[in-house]
């Protein structure tokens, strides 16, 4: 990868969603203020079908293929959603379920919007499905509940300054990361690593 990590940033509401727009934002001008690209998805603009495993046609639609593309091409990502009853929101784990290979030896920030909670469960949902599909989260994340925002603008200094602080580590790391797991995929046996169960693919 080149030294301008390309980060995915995905919105995981089903709705236009401005709080957490406006998380998003702040963690991708941070991205580009670290030296990466800060690449845009917003679940609520993609007409994703629901996931269907035994429906093999569902790779042709338009939707599934842009966000496998999309993952496949990026060096990292910053994962926000809502917080629902809990956990992530079914968008955001839709959009999981269309996914493995593409998130592999990639590196995840994870923030969340909540109503008044810590955020804690929805963001430990997102760090360990990102972990199923072989993927790093790093161990610092935040949420921003509705006593973060004033008059709808993030005003929280603590919240901007965790926001800030997530932009630049998921630059910072991807670089060391995403080149160490590819070099990786190269290794025999078992000295690949868990790379090693992601073969490259083949031009």
């Amino acid at each position: 990868m080149s030294l301008t990590p390309r980060v995915l940033m995905v919105a995981g509401a089903s709705r236009p969603d401005d709080r957490l727009s406006r998380v998003m934002a702040r963690v991708g001008q941070s991205v580009v203020a670290a030296g990466g690209v800060a690449v845009e998805l917003p679940l609520w603009a993609i007409d994703l079908p629901l996931m269907q495993a035994d429906d093999a046609s569902q790779a042709q639609l338009p939707a599934v293929a842009r966000v496998r593309a999309e993952a496949a091409q990026a060096d990292a990502f910053v994962i926000g959603t809502p917080e629902y009853h809990g956990n992530m929101s079914g968008a955001l784990k839709n959009w999981f379920d269309f996914l493995y290979g593409e998130l592999a030896g990639k590196l995840a920030a994870v923030v969340a919007t909540t109503g008044g909670g810590s955020g804690d469960l929805s963001i430990t949902g997102v760090k360990r499905t990102f972990a199923w599909c072989h993927g790093f989260t790093l161990p610092f994340h935040c949420a921003a509940n509705r006593a973060a925002f004033v008059d709808g603008e993030l005003r929280d200094a603590r919240v901007l300054d965790r926001l800030d602080r997530i932009g630049h580590d998921v630059v910072r790391y991807a670089r060391v990361l995403r080149p160490a797991f590819e070099a990786a995929r190269g290794e025999l046996g078992v000295a690949g690593g868990v790379a090693g169960l992601h073969p490259k693919v083949k031009p």
